[in-house]
């Protein structure tokens, strides 16, 4: 029986050390995570913030369309305003630079339309819009559509009224969209 009674210490104490050993180890685990998931969120972080700014669009039939990003939220404004294209576009991404973009602006009454608010996931390859993908713009259910991202195009996937498939957009800040604006002011001037 005392051989049992050792047997059975014995095995209470080696639980105790090894649940004592986990127990640090998960300390030195949970310390080391936390760095690392401090410095993982440094690159995306900066990731995230490589891709802000004003993108307009390229896409035939999606001309007007401007796409503001601040992190991993996504702003998505329609300006269609005939004659007042040039101006309306340049009060749009005046306003996105600014952070004052005019969330119930409508284009019949000389502002740009905010068609849609989003979150793009983590990986960026898709984005949960505000409401349904831009079309009922009640803001009230909510609806993913496809976005892929590099330094030099965003394309976003048939999320809105337009019949097009992916709508291509261009950094704002670009030569070539730089150019497009300029083309579209003096056509209009």
């Amino acid at each position: 029986m005392n051989s049992t009674r050792a047997a059975h210490a014995t095995r209470t104490r080696i639980a105790v050390s090894a649940a004592v050993l986990a127990a640090g180890a998960l300390m030195l685990t949970a310390c080391s995570g936390s760095s690392d998931a401090a410095s993982s969120q440094g690159p995306r972080s900066s990731q995230a913030s490589s891709f802000d700014g004003a993108y307009i669009s390229i896409t035939d039939g999606a001309r007007g369309g401007i796409a503001a990003i601040n992190d991993h939220k996504i702003t998505y404004i329609n300006v269609t305003a005939g004659d007042q294209q040039c101006q309306l576009t340049t009060k749009a991404l005046g306003d996105i630079k600014h952070g004052s973009i005019v969330k119930d602006g409508k284009t019949d009454k000389g502002q740009y339309q905010v068609l849609s608010t989003g979150t793009i996931n983590d990986s960026r390859t898709s984005v949960l819009w505000d409401d349904v993908n831009g079309s009922d713009q009640t803001g009230t259910d909510p609806g993913s559509g496809l976005i892929s991202m590099s330094n030099s195009m965003i394309t976003v996937g048939y999320t809105f009224a337009y019949s097009i498939n992916q709508v291509q957009l261009i950094p704002a800040d670009s030569d070539q969209a730089k150019a497009l604006m300029a083309k579209d002011c003096n056509q209009q001037g």
